[in-house]
């Protein structure tokens, strides 16, 4: 094999290399933060609405809010809360449907001074891979 050829081939080959890497790279980074209104004031409401008939049996709505909440989550993919919320009630997980557990971490969102926008939270998984959970913009 000449020269040549051999470089274009490893030339092809790093270029290949590095494609990849971006690739996988921005499948990984998240493409939305919580903080560019991902949830709808209506879905807000619905999971206020869950909330208080089945959740404040055990949990009090300022457990969910404040900076301990924010800073236990932030860097996180919110993909990270939603799979600890399917974990509840404790007498019954994965009662609710997925839809449900999105809308009642919408609520938490709005109790914590996020934005709202016109999208909802969907109760996907891939979906919420792709939003970050960070610190309220002031």
């Amino acid at each position: 094999m000449s020269l040549g050829r051999l470089m274009m081939k490893a030339g092809m080959g790093a270029t290949a290399l590095v494609w990849a890497v971006a690739v996988t790279t921005s499948a990984q980074a998240p493409a939305k933060s919580v903080n560019d209104g991902v949830y709808s004031t209506s879905q807000a409401s619905r999971g206020q609405a869950l909330f208080q008939s089945i959740c404040t049996t055990c949990h009090a709505p300022d457990r969910f809010t404040g900076e301990e909440f924010v800073s236990a989550w932030s860097g996180k993919p919110i993909v990270e809360l939603f799979k600890a919320v399917q974990t509840m009630p404790e007498d019954n997980p994965g009662s609710l449907s997925a839809q449900q557990y999105a809308d009642v971490m919408a609520y938490f969102l709005s109790l914590n001074k996020y934005p709202s926008g016109s999208d909802e939270l969907k109760g996907d998984a891939e979906a919420l891979s792709s939003i970050q959970f960070e610190a309220a913009k002031p």
